[in-house]
């Protein structure tokens, strides 16, 4: 699958969840975020 999305947009959306990423984790999957397409939805986790 492909999107295209605008870099301000994908910025703002990746540093919200940024925001709630624990820096200092001790399972790796903790560090990633989780990028959903449903449509025309995106949902970043």
């Amino acid at each position: 699958m492909k999107i295209s999305i605008e870099r301000a947009t994908l910025l703002k959306a990746v540093g919200q969840a940024q925001s709630v990423v624990e820096r200092r984790n001790t399972i790796p999957i903790l560090a990633n975020v989780l990028i959903e397409a449903d449509g025309a939805d995106v949902t970043f986790r």
